[in-house]
């Protein structure tokens, strides 16, 4: 029976083969996208002496520590001098700055140097970190706490934009796998599929299973796809591909699973999908799918929520490195989501089965 179930389920999928295609297209163009927008950013951080500009305005609560700032700014191999007058944009190609500050009461706004936006993002990191910690700078109890903590920058192996979005992007979207198995639920409710179930005594864990085991396979087979892809036509590197896979497969197992949670929950497409963006958002957010893990601020309690953080860095250090401390990490990860979920969605299978019986 539940073989049938499965053969059915692929069927109703690939009756919705409009979104399979933009599952496995979508992706691709956007890797395409991002590696041509953001190529300059992905320029390997050297620990070279970098000068940039600043000016106070107003009452900032700068002025009272800013010699601190310059000397932990020294530290760091960072020279900033004041220009009290001037077109911030001006004084950057007039001076061949990194980049200048402007104070302003409690805020401030970094202006970067467009030939070299890579070490204009290491200043506006520092310049982060120093108020996250400036209060005890300040005072001259740890400027130590300040320094620029850039992701393991002296033994990674420069990697370039095609790569870095390449990889994370796929990872990304496989997380939105729900997508393809929106012709399941759509003709489960569409045809009252679900009523000849409960009268052939389907049990919830294999009706779970029906649903769970094609959206996965067809979901992983696009994943992969789009992997396969983005190394033909856009040359990205996959380092170590057999593992690789096997990370992006138990990814999108994970993502597959938590989305029929969501379902099982809400019974309500459009809700499930709103909700599966709005967390797979978040992860994404917090794990590098936007901004580049490595000159990422967000705290790391932040970053270790996100099991696609976990997953980027596992798969990006393979491709970069050859190896990675994260593989374990990534692959537990999304074990851990895999059996949590299924063990709910069963659960709340057999709450309205009762409900409706």
């Amino acid at each position: 029976m539940n073989r049938y179930v499965i053969k059915n389920n692929v069927k109703l999928m690939c009756r919705s083969w409009g979104n399979i295609l933009l599952f496995i297209i979508m992706p691709v163009i956007l890797v395409f996208c991002l590696s041509s927008a953001f190529g300059t950013l992905m320029s390997k951080y050297e620990d070279t002496e970098m000068t940039a500009g600043y000016r106070i305005e107003g009452d900032s609560i700068t002025a009272e520590m800013i010699e601190t700032m310059c000397e932990v700014a020294e530290d760091n191999n960072i020279t900033l001098n004041e220009y009290p007058t001037g077109n911030p944009e001006k004084l950057i190609q007039e001076n061949e700055l990194t980049g200048f500050i402007v104070f302003k009461d409690d805020t401030y706004k970094v202006y970067e140097d467009s030939d070299n936006a890579a070490l204009g993002k290491v200043l506006e990191y520092f310049v982060n970190a120093f108020y996250e910690n400036g209060t005890a700078a300040a005072m001259g109890v740890d400027t130590d706490s300040v320094k620029i903590r850039v992701e393991h920058p002296d033994f990674v192996k420069s990697i370039d934009a095609t790569d870095y979005y390449g990889i994370v992007e796929i990872i990304y979207f496989g997380w939105c796998a729900i997508v393809a198995g929106a012709g399941i639920f759509m003709n489960e409710k569409k045809y009252k599929i679900r009523k000849r179930y409960q009268v052939a005594n389907l049990s919830p864990i294999k009706d779970y299973l029906g649903r769970f085991i094609p959206i996965a396979i067809v979901a992983s087979l696009g994943t992969v796809i789009a992997a396969l892809l983005t190394v033909v036509l856009l040359g990205v590197h996959w380092g170590n591909p057999l593992l690789s896979m096997l990370i992006l497969v138990a990814s999108v197992m994970a993502a597959s699973a938590l989305g029929i949670m969501i379902y099982c929950i809400t019974d309500n497409m459009v809700a499930t999908i709103i909700l599966m963006f709005a967390i797979v958002w978040v992860f994404g957010f917090w794990g590098g799918s936007f901004e580049t893990y490595m000159f990422s601020s967000h705290p790391m309690f932040l970053k270790n929520i996100s099991p696609i953080y976990h997953i980027d860095r596992a798969v990006v250090e393979l491709s970069c490195m050859g190896h990675s401390d994260y593989v374990k990490n990534a692959i537990g990860y999304s074990g851990l989501i895999i059996v949590v979920t299924s063990i709910i969605s069963v659960i709340v299978g057999k709450i309205r089965r009762r409900a409706v019986a």
